[in-house]
């Protein structure tokens, strides 16, 4: 996970479109403010939702998250499709995982582009509706209410630094604050499949370091064996990989980043 620079102009459709939509929305929910808080109404069914996935939104989000998902860092494509992502879920809200949803949801959310980010479908599928807070009590209910008060325990990546909160040991991230560990957690970002994908680029990471600590420590034989014109270039590529793979559009970066700034070493005994 790394930080996301959104930018501060919004697609013109949330202010064209979804604008009208929000304060038609927060007009019913004065209106009749006892059945949405009930659930008997719920505002999902009137979303919008070719305004909040419209391309020009898709699109911008895309460029600023370097085409990646905003909390694994996979890259998203045909295979693993980008999913918009309300960081305040729109329809709903659990404080606890497998606990009752309280409603309305942050519905004046639903078109704002400071709430939306882009995903893989496997996180957004795996935070949904949860959405804990440090004191629950705080929670903003309505449009009425103000969220700054509030104190989500998920990294917003586009508001905060992840690395304040998380980083790696070898191929596996860890929580260094109880926000960072809550993250981990709900979004699985341990799991087996994008571990093993980590995994993979750390290898290739570090094959190129060894390839380059080789060459400084025994240039001459290297370039005697392999000939002069394939050892510039088998040491070249090497340094290319090294220096993409910590730049954000790089596959798990920050993984890349930690890796190399600890000087290579992981500890990978602790993926139990």
């Amino acid at each position: 996970m790394i930080h996301v620079e959104r930018p501060r102009e919004a697609p013109g459709i949330l202010d064209r479109r979804g604008s009208p939509e929000t304060q038609a929305n927060c007009k019913l929910y004065d209106e009749d403010s006892e059945a949405y808080r009930a659930g008997t109404k719920l505002f999902s069914k009137r979303f919008k939702r070719a305004i909040y996935t419209h391309e020009s939104v898709r699109e911008k989000l895309m460029v600023a998250q370097h085409q990646k998902c905003c909390y694994c860092e996979s890259r998203l494509c045909g295979t693993s499709p980008a999913e918009i992502e309300h960081f305040r879920p729109k329809s709903a809200v659990r404080q606890e995982a497998g606990t009752g949803r309280e409603y309305p949801g942050y519905y004046w959310l639903t078109y704002s582009w400071n709430n939306l980010l882009v995903s893989c479908r496997e996180c957004n599928s795996k935070k949904s509706d949860f959405f804990p807070l440090a004191d629950e009590s705080r929670r903003a209910r309505n449009h009425h209410d103000e969220v700054d008060v509030e104190c989500p325990l998920f990294i917003d990546p586009a508001n905060e630094d992840p690395s304040d909160h998380v980083n790696f040991s070898g191929s596996m991230v860890r929580g260094r604050t109880p926000r960072g560990r809550k993250t981990i957690q709900a979004m699985e970002l341990n799991r087996s499949g994008l571990e093993e994908l980590r995994r993979d680029r750390l290898a290739l990471i570090r094959n190129a370091l060894a390839i380059i600590k080789l060459a400084e420590e025994e240039g001459p034989r290297i370039f005697k064996s392999l000939g002069i014109e394939e050892a510039r270039k088998w040491i070249e590529e090497a340094r290319q990989l090294l220096d993409k793979a910590t730049l954000p559009e790089a596959r798990y970066c920050a993984m890349a980043r930690d890796f190399l700034t600890s000087g290579g070493v992981t500890f990978e005994a602790e993926r139990s």
